[in-house]
């Protein structure tokens, strides 16, 4: 039936309506519910409890998650409010102290008792007599008087792999390797288990080995093994087939599926320590073995008051001879043991230069033999020790003295050069020296040891001798110029030598430069009558000349000169006048042209034309008219510093 579109759409509307109404109303509750914070909680308050109960069987990841947010919250709260936490555990840790408090008094009686009964009682001297007579320790013969059994070490080792997950003991010093002990003990059981054909789930329950026994616990996936000495009663094995029961039930799953990690099981070794347990055979009390007690105990006092009062002499004497070898130079005692029945000992550090102890010893009365030194060498920085290790290695001249003070030696008087030359070298070489002052001293030199240094230094030519008298050098014989010169300026610095006297030295260059010079000066070259030709006569001259003029030139330069030669022309009496000055102009020249080619510098040569030579009258008598015509040479010098 037909209506208007209005109504066609009210009517989709009603019917939606009644249709979806339910699952409108669960959405709108829904986004509610997940809108709504307030009910969003509540709902996760009602699972979070079985949440948490789930999470913990399955694993520990709940745990790993929520510790680093509990733990910053505990510290924050203690940080900002520690009364809350105060008073919380006030009423559980005030029993805790008092507890321990009284446990401790009870054991610190229970010992006293036990250190009187040991002592004053006749059972007590026994075994002070018994551990004098066998060596052992007085404690360890009490213990094993006294002792009926004790737990001295518990190993937890896990069945399928024979590995040990935890090791516990009395005494860590004597414990072995627990890796190794659980698998000697699984070899064990397995070697009596094949050997008597039992089935696997039997087990080796005890063994013995000497002194010591072992009892074994089983259970499903470990077993505990004790270490026990002495009897144990059968309540102990009670005892660890419970802890072995507790140790399932704590950590059955991490037995089960143990992968080689005992890292886990370290928070049974509360559990583990308290089954190491010990019992001692309790004290027999009588009254005749009081009285008894009290008169060992008269006569044992009356014996340690003469042994107190000797020993208290004694231990003077040793207290007084150790403060007197530790106030020794270099001597540091570290230790000092007194000897009461056998050899005292006295260990330290001790200088090669300090006194000998055992003399000390016997100054203080007290027997060397009896003390027993274990020195180590040191080197002492005390000044007297420094002072007597200097000596030792240098031998201090007698007219010398020296101190020490803060690294610094000093030396006074009078020493030998050489003496000192070697404390100067190697001074700082001695421990505890860090310098030398020898400002003050006054240094004597040998003759011979100046001498020796002398040679060693300059090397004397063999036409030399040297002598020294009041530290002046004084030469003789032959020498170059170089040699002299070298001595002059050097040989002051030599130690012991003040001065230089070559007074009746010669010197080699100096004389053949004055030689040469001689010969040059007194050569003459002729020439031809009116003629700058060499004459026969001339050319002899001038051929010995070019050697002559080099010795001269190359002696000039070991004395410091600079030469210069003149050749010097002249011409016979014959002529006009200034012809004569030309001709011998040309002679000059003609003779140092040939020096020329001889290889001498024109620098060197200086020809001069003299004109005509001197007149027969000037001279008093006749010349030679070949003397006339000819070259003569004049040497001249000049240092060589003004001709630079």
């Amino acid at each position: 039936m037909r209506g208007p579109p209005g109504d066609s759409v009210e009517a989709f509307e009603e019917l939606r309506r009644l249709l979806l109404s339910g699952e409108r109303e669960q959405l709108r509750d829904l986004r509610d519910r997940l809108n709504n914070r307030e009910r969003r909680s509540k709902d996760v308050a009602g699972v979070l409890p079985e949440a948490v109960k789930l999470s913990g069987e399955r694993g520990e990841e709940l745990v790993q998650a929520l510790r680093p947010a509990v733990e910053g919250s505990i510290k924050q709260s203690i940080e900002k409010k520690p009364d809350t936490f105060v008073g919380a555990l006030h009423p559980i840790i005030g029993p805790m102290v008092r507890r321990s408090i009284a446990e401790s008094l009870r054991r610190l009686m229970q010992s006293l008792n036990q250190t009187l009964e040991h002592t004053f009682s006749w059972r007590g001297l026994k075994w002070r007599f018994e551990a004098l007579r066998t060596g052992k320790s007085f404690a360890e013969v009490v213990m094993l008087r006294s002792l009926v059994y004790r737990v001295e070490q518990l190993f937890l080792i896990h069945r399928k792999t024979s590995l040990s997950l935890l090791h516990v003991a009395l005494d860590p010093a004597i414990a072995k390797d627990s890796d190794m002990v659980a698998g000697m003990l699984s070899a064990i059981q397995d070697f009596v288990r094949d050997s008597f054909a039992t089935g696997d789930d039997s087990a080796l329950e005890e063994f013995r080995v000497g002194e010591l026994q072992v009892w074994i616990a089983p259970g499903q996936y470990a077993y505990l093994a004790a270490v026990i000495r002495g009897h144990p009663p059968r309540e102990l094995r009670s005892v660890l087939e419970d802890r072995i029961d507790s140790i399932h039930v704590l950590k059955g799953s991490s037995l089960a599926n143990f992968q080689g990690a005992a890292a886990s099981f370290e928070s049974l070794r509360p559990e583990l320590e308290a089954c190491l347990r010990s019992q001692y055979a309790a004290a027999k009390r009588s009254g005749g073995r009081k009285v008894r007690t009290w008169i060992a105990v008269t006569a044992t006092a009356a014996f340690l008051t003469a042994a107190v009062l000797v020993a208290l002499r004694n231990e003077i004497r040793w207290r007084r001879f150790v403060r007197q070898l530790n106030v020794q130079p270099g001597i540091a005692v570290t230790t000092a043991h007194k000897g009461w029945f056998g050899p005292s000992q006295i260990t330290g550090l001790r200088d090669a230069s300090a006194p000998d102890a055992a003399k000390i010893a016997g100054a203080a009365k007290i027997d060397p033999a009896h003390v027993q030194f274990h020195w180590k060498p040191f080197f002492a920085l005390d000044p007297a020790s420094v002072v007597q290790r200097f000596d030792k290695r240098f031998v201090l001249p007698s007219s010398a003295q020296v101190s020490s003070m803060n690294g610094v030696l000093t030396l006074t008087g009078s020493v030998p050069y050489d003496w000192l030359e070697r404390v100067r070298r190697e001074a700082k070489f001695v421990p505890g020296i860090s310098a030398l002052d020898d400002s003050a001293v006054a240094v004597t030199y040998d003759a011979d040891s100046v001498l020796q240094r002398f040679n060693e230094k300059f090397d004397p030519p063999n036409t030399v001798s040297v002598a020294l008298v009041q530290n002046v050098l004084i030469l003789w014989g032959e020498a170059s110029q170089q040699w002299l010169a070298r001595v002059r300026s050097e040989a002051p610095k030599v130690p012991g030598i003040k001065s230089v006297d070559d007074s009746k030295a010669v010197n080699l260059d100096e004389r053949t430069f004055q030689r040469s010079k001689s010969v040059i000066e007194n050569a003459f070259v002729y020439f031809l009558t009116n003629k700058d030709d060499i004459a026969t006569e001339g050319f002899a001259a001038l051929s010995r000349l070019p050697d002559e003029i080099r010795r001269c030139e190359t002696a000039a330069k070991r004395i410091g000169l600079n030469v210069t030669l003149e050749i010097l022309g002249y011409a016979d009496a014959v002529g006009d006048k200034a012809k004569n000055v030309d001709l011998s102009q040309r002679r000059a020249h003609k003779v140092a042209d040939f020096l020329g080619l001889c290889g001498f510098e024109s620098t060197v040569l200086k020809p001069i034309g003299m004109g005509q030579a001197v007149k027969p009258t000037e001279v008093g008598k006749v010349v030679p008219e070949l003397s006339q015509r000819r070259v003569s040479f004049e040497v001249v010098v000049q240092p060589a510093t003004a001709a630079r």
